[in-house]
């Protein structure tokens, strides 16, 4: 799966997250950790995901920022507005938007496999001078070392974009079973078979 809207916003939207997280983290003074669950708990990481025209194109970077700390409580002090396009914030969060657009993932599923923005912060002296492509060979790397590590059904629950919540309404099981599955505690092989035909009509693959 490639991009979750037209690629023509791709550029806007990567310019838009590296003066989000510039603006945040060297205007502002929040710790880029913070920022970044701030980000994912805003909702703003999801309406991006979702191909929501506002948060592509119709805000700037600095709106963007207030309104993640506006949805999470605590708002913005900034000493001015100025964004440095060459900081390491800046190509933190343009660098991540790219990846999660060409890998299809949710930015919650890019954290969760360490191809978030502080892995790739934590890259910059490395990879922000070479082409993209190197960004990109990271993040796929990190998503097959999460997927190899992780139990069945959670790969290909990741493969599939669902979260756990997401894979409960579709298969129809209950999240406490879709958890306790994922981690150990209930065996797939003891699934009744109608357990294991609606988990693989949610997730697109054979029982």
């Amino acid at each position: 799966m490639t991009g979750s809207y037209n690629k023509l916003y791709l550029s806007d939207v990567m310019d838009s997250l590296g003066a989000m997280f510039d603006y945040a983290v060297n205007s502002c003074g929040e710790p880029l950790g913070l920022f970044c669950s701030r980000f994912l708990a805003s909702g703003a990481a999801s309406q991006i995901e979702r191909g929501n025209p506002r948060y592509l194109c119709g805000m700037s970077g600095i709106e963007l920022a207030h309104t993640v700390a506006e949805r999470t409580g605590s708002p913005l002090k900034a000493a001015g507005q100025l964004v440095d396009i060459g900081s390491p914030e800046y190509w933190t969060g343009w660098t991540l938007a790219y990846l999660q657009w060409h890998l299809g993932k949710s930015f919650r599923m890019m954290e969760t496999a360490g191809a978030g923005a502080l892995e790739l912060h934590a890259r910059y002296q490395a990879l922000h001078e070479a082409d993209l492509s190197k960004s990109l060979a990271f993040a796929t790397a990190a998503f097959e070392r999460y997927l190899r590590q992780s139990n069945p059904l959670k790969r290909l629950r990741i493969n599939a974009g669902l979260t756990q919540n997401g894979l409960a309404e579709q298969s129809g099981l209950s999240l406490r079973a879709i958890r306790a599955y994922e981690q150990g505690q209930l065996q797939l092989a003891s699934a009744g078979a109608g357990s294991l035909f609606k988990l693989a009509s949610a997730l697109g693959c054979s029982a």
